[in-house]
Parts: structure tokens; sequence; C-alpha cells
């Protein structure tokens, strides 16, 4: 039986490195624009577009707040995009290799091909 599920494939930054796990969250404002003569329920419109999300590599690819383009990709799209990280997380298992988590927002377009 066949199945719908697609698998991630890899990641690039332009930092050097290997990424080994990923997460992209798409995110967009929604301010509130509720007025007086509204029907008693809040509005809101869509505003300005962002991504955030993590990595992992088993190497350093920069320092907080270095900037850098990064590419991930599966088998349903790429999605690029230039990302300032915000914090770097050092973890590793005895007997395990050293993991490198970063965190990052997007800064720019983010594009999806």
């Amino acid at each position: 039986m066949s199945t719908v599920s697609k698998c991630a494939m890899s990641g690039s930054i332009s930092l050097g490195g290997e990424i080994s796990n990923w997460q992209v969250i798409l995110e967009q404002d929604i301010p509130e624009v509720t007025s007086m003569a509204s029907s008693g329920f809040k509005e809101y419109i869509p505003c300005l577009k962002s991504a955030s999300g993590t990595f992992n590599s088993f190497t350093s690819c920069g320092a907080i707040g270095a900037q850098a383009d990064v590419d991930f990709v599966n088998d349903i799209e790429t999605i690029s995009m230039d990302i300032i990280i915000t914090d770097i997380t050092l973890s590793t298992e005895v007997s395990d290799k050293i993991e490198f988590k970063y965190s990052f927002v997007s800064t720019g377009a983010v594009t999806i091909a």
C-alpha cells in the first residue's frame, strides 16, 4: 500500500556545516482592526509574514547574531531565506556526538519553490 508521507531530504547554510534536522514555522501577523461599527466580534486583517524555526548540526554553523542564507529541502519543496541566529544550544549524550541546535528568525523574503 502506498502512502502520501514524504521524507525530509537536506538543508544547507552559507556559514558551512551540514544540517541534520530542521523545523520551519511560517508566520503571519494579524493585527486587530475592530471598530465601534463591528458586529460585536473582533476583526483582524492579514499583514506582514515571517518565518522562524530551528535546525541542528554536528558542526558549528555560526554564532549568535550571525546572518546566513539557508535552504531547507524536502520531497515537496525548497524553503529559502536569509536568517539571523537568535540562540544556540549545545547538547550531547555520553558516547555520542556533540550536537548544535540553532534557533533563528527570517529577515527579508521567504521563498518556497
